[in-house]
C-alpha cells in the first residue's frame, strides 16, 4: 500500500502530460470533456499523494477571495444556472474553474518545495513524449492531411482543437524541456532534446502569432541561461540570443502556413474590433461583469456595423480573446484586481523561493519555468483560457509557488495524537469526495459527446427520428447543460429551412427549451425562430425576430430570416427592406440577394430578380 501511494505523484504528472493528447474520436467537440476527465484523475492522484509541499498562506487567501467573487458573479449574472454549468464549447463553469484551482494546489504539492526536484525528470520525459506525438500529428495536418478528422477549411489544432492552443502547448513543452533537468541516462537526454525541438516545431507550425511571440521569449531566455552556465561573455550571450531569434524567424518564413498567417492582418483587425466591443460591454457591467460564460449572450447587443462587415455572425464569440478582458467580463473590476493580486503574491513567493534555493541548477530550472509561464500569460493577452492549456500551466504554477511545510503538528494537551491524525484526514477525505463528484459529472458529460455527434449527423442526413433519439440520450447524460438543447435546435434548424416539417417541429421543441434556460441567447432565439418560420407559424417567428433584432441590431442573419417572415405575412416592402438591410450590413454575403431574387420573381419583377441573382452569383464566385 505504501509503495502504491509513493507512486501517485508520478501518476499525477503522467496524467497531466497525457491530458494534452486526450481526445474523444467521434465526439461532437472532442477536446474538452475527455481532457477534463484526465485532469480530474490527475488531481485525484495528487490529492492522495504524500504531503511534500503546500501553497503559501497569502496565495491561499487571495485565491479563496477569487473563488468567492467568481461565485458571486455567477449568482448575479442574468442566467446563474448556465453560468455555473458553463457554456459550449469550453464549459468554463463551476466545475472547470474548480479544476483549475485544484490542479494549482496539486501542482504545489507534487512539484513544489525541495521534494519537487525528484519529479523533474519524469515531468520532462512525459512532456517530451507528448511533444513528439503532438508534433507528428501537427506535421501531418500541416501537409494537408487530417489524421484526427475535421473540416478541411478549418485551421487544425491537433489534439487541442484550436491552432493557438496547440502552439501554446508547444511553447510550454519547449520551455520546460529547455530548463536544465537532472537526466541520468543518455536516451533520456536525447528524448528531452527531441521533445524540445518537437515543442518548438509545434509552435511554429501552428501559425499562431501569440504562440510565436511566446516562443521567441522562451528561446531567448533559454539560450541566454544555457550560455550563462557555460561562462560565456555578455557579448557572446547577446550574439547567441540574436542567433536564436534569427533561427526561429528563418524557420517561420520557410513554413508557408506560418509565414502567411504572420503576414496577414485580417485576424488582427478583427481582434482589435472584438476588444473595442468588449470594452463597451464591460463599461455597462463594471461591478460583477456578466458572469462566467455570459459573454456569448451579452456581446451581440454591443456589436456594430463594422463588426457585421468584417467579422459577421457565423461564429459567435464566446470570449474577448484577452485574459484581462475575460476577467473583467466574467467578474468585473473586483475579479481583475483579485487576479492581479494573486499574480503579485505568487511572484513574490517564487522570488523568495529563488533566493532560498542554494543550488544554481535549481535556480536556473525555476527561473526557466517562470519565464515559460510568463510567456504563456503574455500570449493570453490575445487568446482565451481552456482546459487544454490552462490546466497544465496551473499545475506548473503550483509547482513554482509550492513551499516546504509538511504536516503541521496539531497536538495539544486536549487533543490526543490519534485524534489529530483523524483531523488531518478530514480535508483529504472531503477533497476525494469532491473529486469523485466531479468525475460523476465529467464522465457522463464526455459520454454525451457521442450521441451529440450522432444526432447532428442524423439531422443533417434527414433522419429526424434518429437525431431526436440521440439528442434525448445526450440530455439524459448531461441534463444540466443548456447548450445540449441549443445544439439540437440548431441541428434541426438547418433541414427545417428546406421545408422539412418534422425537423421544424423538433427545432421549436429544442429551441424553446434552450430559450427557457438561456433567454438572452441569440443562437437559441434564431434556431427557435427558424423552427417557427418554416413550421408554418410565421407570425410567431416574426414576433420573436423583432425582439431579437431589437437586442442585436447588427446581426445579418436575423434580417434575412425576418425578411422571409415579412414576405410570408404579405409584407413585401418590409421584406425587401430587411433583406437589403442584411445585404448592406455584410456586402460579401450572397444569401440576402438570393432570397431577394426569389421574392422579386414571386412578385413578377423579372428584371429585379435577374439583377439580384446575378449579384448573388458574383458574390458566391469570389
Amino acid at each position: 500500500m505504501e509503495r502504491a501511494i509513493s507512486r501517485l505523484p508520478g501518476a499525477c504528472i503522467i496524467l497531466m502530460a497525457a491530458s494534452l493528447l486526450a481526445l474523444q474520436p467521434g465526439g461532437l467537440f472532442r477536446f474538452v470533456w475527455i481532457k477534463l476527465v484526465a485532469v480530474i484523475l490527475a488531481v485525484l492522484a495528487g490529492l492522495l499523494s504524500p504531503v511534500s509541499a503546500r501553497l503559501p498562506l497569502a496565495v491561499k487567501a487571495v485565491m479563496a477571495a477569487c473563488v468567492l467573487w467568481i461565485a458571486v458573479a455567477m449568482l448575479l449574472s442574468d442566467t446563474p444556472l448556465a453560468s455555473i454549468a458553463g457554456r459550449w464549447p469550453r464549459y468554463e463553469g463551476l466545475l472547470t474553474l474548480a479544476v483549475y484551482v485544484a490542479v494549482f494546489a496539486v501542482g504545489a504539492k507534487v512539484l513544489g518545495g525541495s521534494g519537487g526536484s525528484r519529479w523533474r525528470a519524469l515531468l520532462s520525459l512525459s512532456l517530451a513524449v507528448a511533444g513528439i506525438a503532438l508534433f507528428l500529428i501537427t506535421a501531418l495536418e500541416s501537409a494537408g492531411l487530417r489524421p484526427l478528422g475535421g473540416a478541411a477549411d478549418v485551421r487544425p489544432g491537433a489534439t487541442l482543437g484550436n491552432a493557438t492552443d496547440q502552439g501554446l502547448v508547444g511553447v510550454v513543452i519547449a520551455g520546460i524541456l529547455a530548463a536544465q533537468g537532472d537526466l541520468d541516462k543518455q536516451w533520456q537526454v536525447w528524448l528531452r532534446r527531441g521533445g524540445l525541438l518537437a515543442g518548438a516545431a509545434v509552435a511554429v507550425l501552428s501559425g499562431s502569432r501569440a504562440a510565436l511571440a511566446a516562443l521567441l521569449i522562451v528561446a531567448v531566455c533559454g539560450a541566454s541561461m544555457w550560455m550563462k552556465t557555460r561562462s560565456w561573455s555578455p557579448v557572446k550571450i547577446a550574439a547567441g540570443a540574436a542567433a536564436a531569434v534569427a533561427g526561429i524567424a528563418v524557420v517561420v518564413l520557410l513554413v508557408p502556413a506560418a509565414r502567411d498567417r504572420l503576414l496577414s492582418a485580417r485576424t488582427v483587425d478583427g481582434r482589435w474590433l472584438l476588444w473595442d466591443r468588449s470594452l463597451g460591454l464591460i463599461a455597462d457591467h463594471p461591478f460583477s461583469g456578466v458572469g462566467p460564460s455570459g459573454f456569448v449572450d451579452a456581446l451581440p447587443a454591443y456589436l456594430n456595423g463594422e463588426w457585421a462587415r468584417t467579422v459577421g455572425d457565423s461564429f459567435p464569440a464566446d470570449s474577448p480573446h484577452s485574459w484581462p478582458l475575460q476577467a473583467l467580463s466574467a467578474g468585473g473590476f473586483p475579479l481583475l484586481a483579485l487576479i492581479l493580486t494573486l499574480i503579485a503574491v505568487s511572484v513574490l513567493a517564487v522570488v523568495r523561493r529563488l533566493r532560498e534555493t542554494e543550488l544554481a541548477s535549481d535556480r536556473s530550472y525555476l527561473a526557466m519555468v517562470l519565464v515559460t509561464v510568463a510567456a504563456y500569460a503574455l500570449a493570453l493577452l490575445t487568446h482565451f483560457t481552456s482546459i487544454g492549456t490552462t490546466g497544465l500551466v496551473a499545475f506548473l504554477c503550483g509547482g513554482l509557488v509550492g513551499q516546504d511545510g509538511g504536516r503541521a503538528a496539531v497536538r495539544n494537551s486536549f487533543r490526543p495524537a490519534f485524534a489529530a491524525g483523524k483531523l488531518r484526514a478530514v480535508p483529504r477525505l472531503a477533497g476525494v469526495f469532491l473529486v469523485l463528484a466531479a468525475l460523476a459529472i465529467a464522465v457522463p458529460s464526455a459520454l454525451a459527446e457521442w450521441p451529440m455527434a450522432g444526432g447532428a449527423r442524423a439531422a443533417a442526413a434527414g433522419n429526424n427520428a434518429g437525431a431526436q433519439q440521440a439528442f434525448v440520450q445526450a440530455r439524459q447524460l448531461r441534463p444540466w447543460d443548456s447548450d445540449t438543447a441549443l445544439l439540437a435546435a440548431q441541428a434541426f434548424a438547418g433541414p427545417a429551412t428546406t421545408g422539412d416539417q418534422e425537423a421544424s417541429r423538433y427545432a421549436v421543441e429544442w429551441g424553446r427549451t434552450a430559450r427557457e434556460r438561456t433567454p438572452g441567447s441569440l443562437e437559441a432565439g434564431t434556431a427557435l425562430a427558424v423552427g417557427y418560420l418554416y413550421g408554418g407559424d410565421v407570425a410567431a417567428a416574426k414576433d420573436l425576430l423583432d425582439a431579437l433584432v431589437a437586442d442585436a441590431p447588427y446581426s445579418t442573419g436575423l434580417y434575412v430570416h425576418r425578411g422571409v417572415a415579412q414576405f410570408g405575412l404579405g409584407r413585401s416592402a418590409e421584406a425587401i427592406a430587411d433583406l437589403e438591410r442584411a445585404a448592406s450590413l455584410d456586402p460579401s454575403l450572397d444569401t440576402p440577394w438570393r432570397v431577394l431574387a426569389n421574392i422579386h420573381q414571386r412578385l413578377g419583377n423579372a428584371q429585379a430578380s435577374l439583377a439580384a441573382r446575378q449579384r448573388a452569383d458574383a458574390l458566391a464566385g469570389k
